[in-house]
């Protein structure tokens, strides 16, 4: 009875490993038997556990020499690793267990499960070494033949270690990457056998290790052989090195390689662009770099096709007025030489300035105004703000004008109209639009994941939209004059948002944003003082005469001027916090 429980658990042992196998070569299987697979992985597990009944109730048991504490170590973690890769798999099931799905936040499972499942790989293997010797032992090799066997094993193992380095396995153990990068253009047969020789070096690690804890032959000879195999897998990683340039700090597409680099605009350059409302002029002024954006009709919102739409982006068709934009984010430098001060987290002249309220915007456009001699264009009274339109002073731009200049005469959900990468803009490029719905098979995406930068870059480090207006996309949001509310759909001639509120419109997405919430339509908001390292500005000013009347806000009172809307919002200096308003997603 004993050995034959001993030989199903050695058949279950054999059928673990190929499905871990199976399993970790996820592009030549597909989702849907990647997760079939992993049930079946699953029900092996608890099968081997229940067989293993008997060495659990030992544990506490009898004494523990060294061999026994690592082989039991290594045992409970592979246990751990198994458990929470089958948790966070379930968790985001699409086919095996789709009931199962949102038991837990996607995001955090989806890290969860990449890292574990390549722990339980590792774990495995080492489980798979620490029995080698006693079944070594059944064979009775002769020495030389022992000796061979291990110089062949050491340089097997070599190639597999360069494998896992080259692979890029040591980022997804270390939670370095929220996502698998997978070549999906590999052969299926190349990718197992990738498999086999990564999973054979760590065999050998455990091997080499179990004969030195139990002190079997030359107590030296497991460490020269482990040695050499780590040795044949680093020369060979220098000369054919890690093909994933996907990490933290990979200086891959930063700001500095960039052949898009901020720099001070040219006087007087015109061209023109075909629109969605006609032909567009844009004009660069000599004065202050601003462009010209002609006014017109766009559809403002999303359709209700677009991916990843939310319900307040309903589609309406909305005309703006003529107005001059700057085309890129407000510098630091900028921001200081106005104000006197920097607030920024990360510091650079030619940064975005960022870890700003709402009022302190509106205090800077004033600011600027009044240094180049324009007429503010914001009344400030302690808590009451009064927008006079017909100033020619900087100011916030309102939601429809921002949206208007990023789409650019575009409809599509990003202004390039394609989906947006890495290159494109500053963003969490690990997440591009739609790789929620296709985690497991990123080859379908417009967009593959990308660089995260995980801080601001230069302004102008990216190509412009077509007016020529950069960072519309990413790398800080931008605050907006609106309340954020319902669209309403009878005001739609230079509509200046809701008629109250507590939270002011912010545009454009930031450099820790996803994909999704880079899109042209897409709406987030924050409370008036609420402060952030990726909430910044950019003003406008009119062009020609604006428009007469004003719009008032102030602490819950609403004050009107020839007859335009009020707006209502209550303002206070207190609360310098992350507090992101994407409560709204």
């Amino acid at each position: 009875m004993k050995t034959r429980q001993g030989n199903l658990r050695r058949i279950i042992d054999i059928g673990m490993t190929v499905l871990l196998l199976l399993q970790m070569a996820y592009q030549a299987m597909g989702e849907a038997a990647h997760e079939w697979l992993g049930m079946g992985m699953t029900a092996l597990v608890i099968v081997h556990q229940v067989l293993n009944r008997r060495w659990y109730g030992a544990m506490l048991k009898g004494r523990y020499n060294a061999y026994r504490i690592v082989s039991t170590c290594v045992n409970v973690l592979l246990l751990i690793s198994f458990a929470l890769t089958a948790f966070c798999g379930m968790a985001m099931s699409n086919y095996a267990v789709p009931f199962m799905y949102g038991v837990a936040r996607v995001s955090f499972v989806r890290v969860t499960h990449l890292s574990m499942s390549h722990w339980s790989f590792v774990l495995m293997g080492l489980h798979l070494g620490l029995h080698v010797p006693v079944m070594l032992a059944k064979l009775k090799l002769k020495d030389n033949a022992r000796r061979m066997l291990s110089v062949v094993c050491a340089g097997v193992a070599g190639v597999g270690l360069w494998l896992f380095l080259k692979n890029g396995m040591p980022n997804y153990l270390f939670f370095r990457v929220p996502f698998a990068f997978l070549d999906y253009e590999k052969a299926g047969a190349l990718v197992l056998l990738e498999n086999v020789a990564m999973l054979l070096f760590w065999a050998f690690v455990g091997c080499q290790l179990a004969l030195m804890l139990r002190r079997k032959g030359n107590p030296l000879m497991p460490v020269v052989l482990v040695l050499a195999a780590v040795v044949i897998g680093l020369v060979l990683n220098t000369i054919w090195p890690d093909n994933n340039d996907i990490g933290f700090d990979s200086g891959w597409g930063s700001a500095a390689e960039s052949p898009w680099q901020a720099s001070e605009p040219e006087p007087m350059v015109e061209y023109e662009v075909e629109g969605e409302s006609g032909m567009v002029s844009t004009t660069v002024s000599v004065d202050d770099g601003f462009v010209l954006v002609e006014g017109g009709a766009f559809q403002m919102g999303s359709p209700e096709d677009e991916n990843w739409r939310i319900d307040d982006e309903t589609q309406h068709e909305v005309t703006v007025a003529s107005f001059y934009i700057d085309p890129y984010e407000t510098t630091q430098a900028e921001w200081e030489a106005v104000m006197g001060v920097n607030p920024s987290t990360f510091t650079g002249e030619k940064l975005p300035v960022e870890n700003l309220s709402w009022l302190d915007a509106v205090q800077y456009a004033n600011a600027k105004s009044a240094a180049a001699g324009l007429t503010p264009a914001y009344a400030i009274d302690g808590e009451s703000v009064t927008w006079n339109r017909a100033a020619d002073g900087y100011r916030l731009p309102t939601e429809a004008e921002w949206e208007y200049a990023c789409r650019a005469g575009t409809a599509t959900p990003f202004n390039l109209e394609r989906s947006l990468d890495a290159d494109d803009a500053n963003f969490y490029g690990y997440y591009p639009y739609e790789i929620e719905e296709n985690y497991f098979d990123d080859s379908v995406l417009e967009a593959r994941p990308g660089e995260y930068r995980g801080k601001t870059v230069e302004v102008g480090s990216f190509a412009p939209n077509a007016w020529g207006l950069y960072d519309m996309h990413g790398n800080v949001n931008e605050w907006c004059w609106d309340w954020y509310g319902p669209y309403d759909l009878g005001r739609t001639d230079n509509p200046t948002g809701a008629e109250n509120g507590t939270r002011h419109v912010y545009r454009g997405g930031g450099w820790n944003d996803f994909g999704k919430n880079m899109r042209s339509a897409y709406r987030a908001a924050g409370q008036t003082d609420m402060k952030s390292y990726n909430l910044g500005v950019r003003l406008v000013r009119n062009a020609g005469a604006g428009i007469a009347g004003s719009v008032a806000v102030s602490g819950g009172i609403p004050s009107t001027s020839d007859g335009s809307r009020v707006l209502i919002a209550f303002f206070s200096w207190g609360g310098n916090t992350r507090g992101i308003a994407h409560e709204i997603q």
